[in-house]
């Protein structure tokens, strides 16, 4: 089973090789563009390397805005599997009869995705929830298609060496370890449960909690919250508020607890009637150490200051720029960067841009950002 995955992986990458390739040589009338033919590539593959794509859609560092746009294109299109299997795989998981965990259990899902669908229900307290269930059989094909992505990279790496300058077995590993995590709905109870305490005082979100002794591998159950999308009319003139709040949220989590919700993504958080922001979906988590967390203040600093050595300091600590480097060279670089922010607006500057930059910069020192940062 796995020696037919290798080959159709190892096929559809001949595939996309050659229609590339004729591109180049403009001997091509299709208007479909590169970026346009990756995609289509990985959803021909399937499941796993439609998360793939999406996980590859946050590399900036790694590829030109182009193919950002179409990754982040990207789209699940999953059925939702039968109600009788999600039943069997709760009582499985729990090791007790549906009625027994359940007042109530509607048979049709809210929402179904690639890995999980999501049912709602309520306990015999009366509490509302959700019950998210993992699709049956999905690890099992992560892995198999992991694994053997894993291997033609390696195989890739070994024969091309502007592939291995990218360090592709690593960039592999660090998404099948985050596709693993985001199947074990066990460690996301804990991210909940994590975040939940984090922020119980304050007034301006709210994490609903997974529920005590209904939470294993396959199956998490979570107390269900209601609220407006946030591009609802309704919440339109709180939009200001809402949106400093929402930094206000992520700053204390990437600089003060090191650990933050990784997805933030509009299906993944909405706002409650009391003007709180609500987050769900904690299966992608993000960690920085204290480190990473003090080097990247001191990045923001320097950019504020406008100051290109300490700038370059602080790019060489967070590992953006690394091995033998002209500092002079670099240095001129970043002062190009930043004079072009000191002829703007302070509202125009986007520190966001300037580490973009800078990282697009290190790509020739064979520098791989850590996945996280």
């Amino acid at each position: 089973m796995l020696l037919l995955r290798l080959f159709q992986i190892a096929l559809e990458i001949v595939r996309l090789g050659w229609a590339l390739a004729i591109d180049r040589l403009h001997l091509s009338r299709s208007r479909v563009r590169p970026a346009e033919r990756l995609c289509l590539s990985l959803a021909r593959l399937g499941t796993t390397f439609i998360k793939f794509g999406q996980a590859l859609s946050l590399r900036r560092d790694m590829f030109p805005d182009d193919y950002i746009a179409a990754l982040q294109s990207l789209q699940e299109h999953v059925a939702p599997f039968p109600a009788e299997q999600a039943i069997r795989e709760i009582e499985r998981a729990f090791g007790r009869p549906l009625a027994e965990l359940f007042a109530e259990f509607e048979r049709k899902p809210l929402a179904a995705a690639s890995i999980a669908q999501v049912h709602a229900a309520r306990l015999h307290d009366g509490r509302e929830v959700v019950v998210k269930v993992r699709r049956l059989g999905i690890k099992r094909q992560i892995e198999r298609d992991m694994r053997a992505l894993a291997w033609l990279a390696q195989i890739g790496g070994a024969m091309s060496r502007r592939l291995r300058h990218y360090q592709p077995e690593l960039v592999i590993r660090e998404i099948w370890t985050n596709l693993r995590n985001e199947t074990d709905f066990a460690r996301e109870a804990r991210s909940i449960t994590r975040f939940a305490s984090a922020f119980t005082d304050w007034p301006t979100v709210y994490v609903p909690r997974a529920i005590e002794g209904l939470i294993s591998e396959t199956v998490l159950v979570q107390e269900r919250s209601h609220g407006y999308r946030i591009d609802d009319p309704a919440i339109k003139s709180q939009g200001s508020q809402l949106a400093q709040d929402f930094i206000d949220l992520y700053l204390h989590q990437i600089l003060v607890l090191g650990v933050f919700h990784g997805d933030p993504h509009p299906g993944n958080l909405f706002i409650t009637p009391e003007g709180r922001i609500c987050f769900h979906d904690f299966g992608l988590v993000g960690f920085l150490d204290r480190d990473t967390r003090r080097n990247l203040g001191a990045f923001a600093a320097a950019f504020i200051r406008q100051d290109a050595d300490w700038l370059l300091d602080a790019a060489i600590d967070l590992g953006i720029i690394g091995g033998e480097i002209e500092r002079i060279k670099f240095r001129r670089y970043l002062a190009e960067i930043i004079s072009d922010y000191a002829a703007l607006p302070l509202k125009e500057w986007s520190l966001a841009e300037v580490f973009l930059r800078v990282a697009r910069l290190g790509r020739s020192q064979n520098v791989l950002i850590p996945y996280d940062l």
